[in-house]
């Protein structure tokens, strides 16, 4: 039997996508959730029904499985952790126009099936669904993982012969996602040991030195480690001062020290 296909036999068209299911369920938690200086954390999750795939951002990164537990490298502030997980698959419809003729123009006589190509680049066809039925000009191509999906189709005739590739056709495959965030909150240690709250100012060689006394606190209130001025006077929370002048900076300053 000759091999006189037309080039790009099928005229190739891409309809409708279908999402499978909706979102699952996220669980994640962190032990400890608070602490002192440094916390060591570590996290439990699990996802309901199981998710495809599972990527963790903020104070941790990378793809993870659907349910595990890890012990993350310690911290020193305050950290949020996300992991955000992706449920099903997708199926895309593909339709064509049926080729009538051969490569020479003659009548297209012996048609047997179809081949539907798809993969996950353009010249990179890495399945297909067979169609058996040469009078089909459709197929719904099933558990498309979310991305972006090509598709060409070739024609067959009777004696196995195939035709080129058609045209390219793509649609990007969206799974359903849910995320959940645990936060871990670990405060500096420091303690305030003075009464006496300053506010400050930037020395001519950029350095922050006290200004002046503008309140008092009361010992043992907690500081801010993020802040420093001199060698040990530390930023406090204002709502803890009763100030007795006007301070001329944003932040006011005690000396603190780790118990």
């Amino acid at each position: 039997m000759d091999k006189r296909f037309l080039a790009g036999a099928c005229a190739l068209l891409l309809a409708g996508l279908a999402q499978a299911q909706t979102a699952g369920v996220v669980s994640l938690s962190a032990t400890p959730t608070s602490g002192t200086g440094s916390v060591t954390p570590r996290l439990t999750w699990s996802t309901n029904p199981v998710a495809t795939s599972c990527t963790a951002s903020g104070g941790w990164s990378g793809t993870k499985a659907a349910s595990g537990a890890q012990t993350l490298t310690a911290i020193n502030a305050n950290t949020n952790y996300t992991l955000t997980c992706t449920w099903g698959t997708g199926s895309a419809t593909v339709n064509w126009t049926a080729p009538t003729t051969n490569t020479n123009g003659s009548a297209l006589t012996n048609l047997a099936r179809y081949k539907v190509l798809y993969g996950p680049a353009s010249n990179n066809f890495t399945r297909y669904v067979a169609v058996d039925d040469p009078t089909r000009t459709s197929a719904v191509v099933n558990s498309l993982a979310p991305g972006t999906w090509y598709f060409s189709v070739r024609a067959v005739n009777s004696s196995g012969v195939e035709s080129v590739n058609s045209n390219v056709a793509s649609r990007a495959v969206t799974g359903a996602t849910a995320a959940r965030t645990v936060s871990v909150t670990v405060t500096s240690g420091l303690r305030t040991v003075a009464t006496n709250v300053w506010d400050y100012y930037t020395r001519t060689d950029g350095v922050l030195a006290r200004r002046a006394v503008v309140g008092q606190i009361a010992l043992g209130r907690p500081c801010l480690s993020t802040f420093r001025v001199s060698t040990s006077h530390y930023e406090v929370d204002r709502s803890y001062v009763t100030l007795t002048s006007t301070p001329q900076s944003t932040r006011l300053v005690v000396k603190c020290e780790v118990p």
